[in-house]
């Protein structure tokens, strides 16, 4: 075997070597290979080695070292808090498992290189957004020019972590994993903007805005993801509180009188109009993937409801408002959470009269929570008599709700005097938090009738209309939804507007909008009050009284009820066109009754329906949802008690789409995952998986079911099936797919892997869908997708 090489002088040296020569070099490779992966090995033991010494040494400093290392190095850290397993579901939620920090510098470094491109965004969307509201004001303002200036946002104090929901929009429960980033955002603005104010039609002044500062915690959700690029569904964002924001004006605002109420309302306007969309319960909302994005999957729940007491308070001190004469202060708090004063009045307790130490342990105060962060006010005052002597304030403070949980849920808070200076004054809180449930003993129960309580939430989802009967260039519409038309409680919400755009289906618009309405027992009561008891003649209720039972009285009393006091009414309206075009006003109407709702399985009702005369349709989904104390929650599952109070079967589909009963589908086998190796003894070769699958189609159309049998793919933990089959004259509303998984066996019986059961109308919706196995009630970590379409 002849061999050349180059020497050091450049002469090439050609030589030959033996058999045993080569062996020899052979052998003389292979032990230098054998050493260096024996040597990376040692490198990675002593690696780990030195990481877990690391880890060690923090966790005996302690967190505030492990807080001040975190600091100084500027790099993710993951972060582990677990909640004991003696802590209240409500102390549970408070407790965030497997976050990690970062210093936020990443997102600050992405605004600062696009804040060109943002500021003439943000600016138009500030413009379009106010410009209505402003025009509309006791003095109308305009817009003359409007630059953000060339200072970019800057993010701090970033928090990553995981979120699981808890989801069951196919019947079954399973959860809809995300991941949230809550940051802190800032910006100090040197804005340069203009407002024209017009005080007659002859008289127009103009004033400035030279700097705005905004700061708040915002929280990004990333949310459902999928097992398909891009990963992610959807991004939601919007402040979880609403922000603090300073507006430093120039020119006549200052000099002017009648101007003099602008710095209030501008700030006012500004936080109504961020409140209505990017403060919670509202969030932007960004489809990132089309294929997978569904706005079902998208929405985010509340966390429940909570309900706040001002326990009692001390420190008041006695006030000389004369030489000689003192003043007890009579005290009364107003207790708000997150941005629900943008909704409703705060919860105002009574006042207690010459009191330095008031007490109001049996008053209370009922908000739905949306998340663990938002925050709760509480702000103090002295009642005063008569309009010219307004009440004095005495302090406000404010915690959040996983602080306030994490203390058990009792808190005492000092109160501060503008957010700075210390009173001395102390008002002790405490919450109490209520889930929401698919029962619905809470609307009936007569321990959810205090004042100020609530016994239920309705939640209305409007998501996308098809067929609008005008054309594309003309159309612009909305949806109306009213709760309760005519009645006291009667509630009012639009959806946002859309209309012919690049990137916008205005035919097929997409709403995406979802309204809360939070019951209470007044509410349900009926008119006639037929068949109602004193207060003092009712029978207590037990948590674990009959399900059934109350959902029929709940249902025999709505007959008898004649009013629309809790019917939600959908109208769909087009409004004036982009073009400037006359809008064709309403396009149609339709009712959802509360009976209607009460009967609904799990009293949840996700329909299309034919809207108007002109052939388009509505899709939405309406939940009623009772409420559940932890003592409640605990005891029903003490018992083992899953009954949902409906009488309906509980394999009824989830989803009330339009009646289709001779629709024709395509349904593919696409791939599997998740299929485990089995280990052999030594001196055996593992047994990788055969995989094939048996489907099943079970249709009221067939006598038996139509099964077909998949390929088997070799030796696979992630098999790809794709074969289709055609069925037709197929009812999605009542028809599913079983898909039973075995490993093939050449020397005996198949062994059969698990079974998912996919609902035709949910994979009709979703186009692709990937269902975990199940063994029995056992989850089995291994995963089918199918596809499935319309002919």
């Amino acid at each position: 075997m002849k061999n050349c090489t180059i020497a050091a002088d450049g002469n090439t040296i050609c030589y030959v070597k033996t058999g045993r020569s080569f062996f020899r070099l052979l052998c003389h490779d292979i032990f230098l290979v054998a050493i260096t992966i024996i040597a990376t090995c040692i490198a990675i033991a002593a690696y780990n080695y030195y990481i877990y010494y690391q880890e060690r040494s923090k966790k005996k400093h302690g967190n505030a070292s492990e807080n001040e290392w975190l600091l100084e190095s500027n790099q993710p850290q993951k972060l582990t808090d677990l909640p004991s397993k003696s802590m209240s579901i409500a102390a549970s939620l408070a407790h965030i498992e497997g976050g990690m920090e970062a210093s936020g510098n990443f997102l600050s470094a992405i605004f600062s290189q696009m804040w060109h491109h943002t500021n003439i965004a943000v600016s138009n969307t500030i413009k379009d957004t106010l410009a209505p509201t402003l025009k509309d004001l006791k003095v109308p303002l305009h817009f003359v020019k409007l630059d953000l200036g060339d200072v970019p946002i800057r993010t701090t104090n970033m928090l990553i972590h995981r979120v699981d929901l808890e989801s069951s929009n196919d019947g079954a429960n399973t959860k809809q994993t995300g991941i949230q980033i809550d940051v802190d955002v800032e910006w100090d603005g040197n804005c340069d903007i203009m407002i024209q104010a017009t005080l007659t039609k002859s008289a127009k002044v103009i004033f400035g805005v030279k700097a705005i500062k905004l700061s708040g915690r915002m929280h990004i959700l990333l949310s459902p993801l999928t097992t398909e690029l891009p990963v992610i569904s959807a991004v939601q964002y919007g402040f979880t509180n609403p922000p603090n924001i300073q507006l430093e004006f120039t020119g006549a605002v200052k000099t002017v009188t009648s101007l003099s109420f602008v710095q209030s309302a501008l700030v006012g306007v500004i936080q109504s109009s961020l409140a209505s969309m990017l403060v919670l319960p509202n969030r932007m909302v960004m489809p990132i993937d089309l294929g997978s994005y569904d706005y079902l999957d998208t929405y985010q729940p509340p966390v429940g409801m909570i309900r706040l007491t001002a326990v009692s308070g001390r420190g008041f001190k006695v006030a000389k408002k004369v030489r000689l004469l003192k003043d007890v202060p009579d005290v009364y708090c107003k207790i708000s959470l997150g941005a629900s004063k943008a909704v409703r009045p705060p919860f105002r307790t009574s006042t207690k009269k010459n009191n330095l130490t008031p007490s109001w342990r049996d008053e209370s105060g009922d908000f739905i929570l949306y998340d663990m962060d938002q925050k709760i006010y509480v702000e103090v005052f002295d009642e005063d008599k008569g309009p010219l002597d307004p009440d004095d304030e005495l302090g406000e403070a404010r915690i959040s709700v996983r602080d306030l949980f994490r203390n058990d849920g009792i808190c005492e808070l000092e109160l501060e005097l503008e957010g700075k200076d210390k009173t001395g004054c102390y008002i002790t809180l405490s919450a109490e938090l209520f889930h929401l449930s698919e029962q619905l003993q809470s609307l009936s129960s007569f321990t959810y009738e205090g004042k100020n309580q609530l016994c239920g939430l309705a939640t209305i989802i409007v998501t996308k209309a098809f067929d609008i009967p005008v054309p594309k260039v003309d159309a612009a519409t909305f949806v109306k939804v009213v709760y309760g038309e005519s009645s006291k409680h009667e509630k009012t919400f639009y959806t946002g507007t859309v209309m012919d755009y690049p990137g916008y289906d205005a035919l097929n618009p997409m709403y995406d909008s979802v309204f809360h309405v939070p019951i209470t027992a007044a509410m349900l009561q009926q008119d006639n009050e037929i068949g109602s008891l004193s207060s003092s003649s009712r029978p207590s209720i037990s948590p674990l009284s009959s399900i059934r039972g109350m959902s029929m009285r709940m249902l025999n009393s709505g007959r008898n009820d004649n009013t629309n006091r809790n019917n939600i009414e959908f109208t769909l309206i087009d409004g004036e066109g982009a073009n400037g075009t006359t809008g064709h006003g309403e396009l149609g109407k339709m009712t959802v009754t509360h009976e209607s709702l009460l009967r609904a399985y799990k009293h949840t009702m996700t329909e299309t329906r034919l809207i108007g005369n002109g052939g388009a349709k509505l899709e939405f989904r309406v939940i009623l949802s009772g409420m559940q104390s932890e003592t409640e929650k605990m005891q029903l599952a003490s018992v083992g008690s899953n009954r949902v109070d409906s009488p309906q079967d509980d394999k009824k589909s989830f989803y009330g789409g339009i009646a289709e009963s001779n629709t024709n589908i395509r349904v593919t086998a696409l791939r599997g995952r998740g299929f485990k190796i089995q280990k052999r003894r030594i001196g055996k070769k593992d047994d990788v998986p055969d995989v094939y699958c048996n489907i099943r189609l079970i249709s009221q159309q067939l006598e038996r079911p139509f099964t077909w049998k998949t390929p088997t793919i070799k030796d696979d933990t992630m098999p790809q099936w794709n074969e289709s089959k055609e069925f037709s004259n197929i009812n999605p509303s009542s028809d599913f797919v079983c898909v039973d998984v075995y490993e093939e066996n050449s020397k005996g019986k198949d062994e059969w892997l698990g079974i998912a059961e996919f609902s035709l109308e949910k994979l009709l919706r979703k186009r692709l869908l990937e269902m975990e196995l199940r063994n029995g009630s056992t989850l089995t970590k291994s995963y089918v997708t199918l596809v499935c379409i319309r002919l």
